[in-house]
């Protein structure tokens, strides 16, 4: 089976400061791939610079079975196959949901007719549980339900992939929970795979399939999530067995081109 998406030997940093150096893993179609590391690894860095929101300095990128240098723009035809749900949700405040859920049709099919543009946005709501928002504007919507229409935008062209940055961020513990849930509803209905980077325990357990871990730059570990559990590497065992301090505490858990 073909990797959805293949990253090798990518090189990443800042000026001279170099942050990533030759990071390599590979995403099936279908798997929920995680992105792994203690604070300032660089998880981030990495999911900026496979989205090109950032330039990469070095490596290569397999999309849907195309190979392209890193440093090359990804085609739009490839770009258009894949969505992203930013940390924040990055809704513009002057649109109602629907508005912002169509961004991405109205900028990469302008063709389309109105109804049409209506219809599969109303779809989309559908498909993460927000219809009854349809009007209302991004101030006017809980912490959860603005990630859910972020979440309709990425969808908006029926991708294959689909990229996350630290999605619950900020959000309680029960309504983080739902937004998994609904990630592993959304894989499976869709058949899509999804990157996530986060740092949240109680999610990693619930949806990852695979995940790579970052350590100074580097891979320290590729592996599966009960490959992960059961590691008796230092690092790796700290990071699984560590108390999850967001739950203690009741917190547990750009760049437009991409709309």
């Amino acid at each position: 089976m073909q990797p959805i998406l293949e990253i090798e030997n990518l090189k990443a940093g800042y000026g001279s400061k170099v942050i990533l150096n030759d990071v390599s893993f590979k995403v099936m179609p279908g798997e929920i791939r995680v992105i792994l590391g203690g604070s300032g690894c660089g998880k981030s860095t990495l999911l900026n610079n496979i989205l090109q929101l950032e330039k990469p300095l070095a490596g290569n990128i397999s999309l849907f079975g195309n190979k392209i240098d890193a440093r090359t723009p990804i085609p739009d035809e490839l770009r258009k196959r894949t969505g992203v749900l930013f940390q924040g949700g990055a809704l513009l405040t002057s649109l109602t949901v629907a508005q912002n859920a169509a961004l991405p049709l109205k900028r990469h099919r302008p063709d389309l007719p109105e109804d049409i543009v209506k219809a599969i946005v109303a779809e989309n709501l559908e498909k993460v549980h927000l219809l009854h928002a349809y009007h209302k504007y991004p101030s006017e919507l809980s912490g959860g339900m603005r990630k859910r229409a972020a979440l309709a935008r990425a969808l908006a062209l029926n991708p294959e992939l689909l990229f996350c940055d630290e999605p619950s961020a900020g959000l309680d513990p029960i309504t983080s929970r739902s937004l998994d849930e609904l990630l592993l509803e959304l894989r499976d209905n869709l058949k899509i795979s999804v990157v996530i980077v986060t740092h949240e325990l109680d999610s990693i357990k619930t949806i990852c399939d695979k995940f790579i871990f970052l350590k100074n730059g580097y891979v320290l570990l590729d592996a599966s999530l009960e490959e992960g559990l059961n590691s008796k590497i230092p690092e790796i065992k700290e990071f699984f067995n560590r108390e999850n301090n967001e739950t203690q505490t009741g917190n547990n858990y750009f760049n437009f081109n991409f709309l």
